[in-house]
C-alpha cells in the first residue's frame, strides 16, 4: 500500500480511499469479507483507477462520442483519453488528484477543484463524503458549476463486485443497444442476457449497456458468502452502466445520472443535468451488507 491511503474503520468494516489516484476506494470489507472488489499491491502501485475498487465519475459518466458536442451554438472538442478508443470517457475526476477537506475515523470528505483544460472545458468543485457506519458505505456526492453560465455537470460513481458466484438483481424500464463504437443505437425493454428483474447470474455474460429508467434499488447476492449486498441511490442517479467483462473476475454496476452519450443524443433521457452557476448537483449511493 501507499503513503497516501486513508483508511476508515467503524465495528468489523473498513474501507480504504486514495485521493492521489483518483479520489478511488481502493477496497470495503465488512468481518473480513470484500464486499467491493478488492485491490492488490499491485494494483494500488499501477496508480491506475481502473484498477481500484471504485472511482468517481465527474463531470460526466461514460462516453462522450468522438470526444465532442454541440453547447450553445458552439463545437466543444474535447481531448480523448481512452484510447484506442477516440471517445472521451468518465470524465475528469478519476485521473486527477483530490485533496482531503476533512477525516474521521469513519468519514472522509475528498475535494477537486477543476479549472479550465482540454478535456473538459468549464470550472467547477467536487466533493465525495464518504461514510462508513456498521455494514453500511455512503457516498454523497456533489458538484458545483463554477462557471458564469448554465452547463452540463454530473456525478456517478463506478464500483467493482466480484463475479464469482454473483448474482444481480435490478429492475429497469429500458436498456440502450450499443453499436461497434461502444456508443448507445436503441433503447428496448430488457430481454435476454440483457435482463436481470427476477435476478440472473454474472458470469457467462458480456454486458456493457446503460440502462434508463432504474428503480434506485439493486441486489447483488454471492454463493457461498455470509453477506448479501443492496444498493439504493437518489432519483438524482435515474440510470445506470453495468459491465460486464466476458471471462472477467468483476463486474460493475454503476449508478449514474444521465445516459451514455448523452450530450450527443438530444432529447432521449435521461438527459445530462444542466446546473446554473453557483448551484451544486447532488447525488447519494448508499451502499449496506446484510448478512444472510
Amino acid at each position: 500500500m501507499t503513503d497516501d491511503a486513508l483508511i476508515l474503520n467503524s465495528g468489523t468494516a473498513q474501507c480504504t480511499l486514495y485521493p492521489g489516484i483518483g479520489g478511488s476506494l481502493g477496497g470495503w470489507t465488512v468481518d473480513g469479507q470484500d464486499i467491493l472488489h478488492a485491490v492488490s499491491d499491485e494494483d494500488v502501485a499501477s496508480r491506475d483507477p481502473l484498477r481500484m475498487s471504485s472511482f468517481p465519475l465527474v463531470p460526466y459518466s461514460n462516453r462522450i462520442g468522438d470526444a465532442r458536442f454541440d453547447w450553445a451554438g458552439d463545437r466543444v472538442q474535447l481531448a480523448p483519453n481512452f484510447p484506442p478508443e477516440p471517445h472521451a470517457i468518465h470524465g475528469v475526476g478519476w485521473k486527477r488528484r483530490w485533496g482531503v477537506v476533512r477525516s474521521h475515523d469513519d468519514m472522509v470528505q475528498l475535494r477537486y477543484e477543476h479549472k479550465p483544460d482540454t478535456h473538459w472545458p468549464w470550472a467547477f468543485t467536487a466533493e465525495q463524503t464518504i461514510t462508513l457506519s456498521g455494514t453500511s458505505l455512503t457516498l454523497n456526492l456533489r458538484a458545483r458549476n463554477d462557471h458564469g453560465t448554465p452547463v452540463p455537470l454530473a456525478f456517478g460513481h463506478h464500483p467493482y463486485f466480484d463475479a464469482a458466484g454473483a448474482r444481480l438483481h435490478f429492475d429497469a424500464a429500458r436498456v440502450w443497444m450499443s453499436g461497434a463504437d461502444a456508443l448507445p443505437t436503441e433503447a428496448i425493454a430488457p430481454a435476454g442476457d440483457f435482463d436481470f428483474r427476477v435476478g440472473a447470474e454474472v458470469e457467462g455474460r458480456a454486458v456493457d449497456h446503460c440502462y434508463a429508467g432504474w428503480t434506485g434499488a439493486t441486489r447483488i447476492d454471492w454463493a457461498r458468502r455470509a453477506y448479501t449486498l443492496e444498493i439504493t441511490a437518489t432519483p438524482s442517479l435515474p440510470a445506470a452502466v453495468i459491465y460486464i467483462p466476458n471471462g472477467g473476475d468483476n463486474f460493475c454496476f454503476e449508478p449514474v445520472p444521465h445516459i451514455n452519450n448523452a450530450l450527443n443524443l438530444a432529447g432521449k433521457v435521461p438527459t445530462i443535468p444542466i446546473i446554473e452557476p453557483g448551484e451544486w448537483f447532488t447525488a447519494a449511493i448508499i451502499m449496506q451488507a446484510l448478512r444472510r
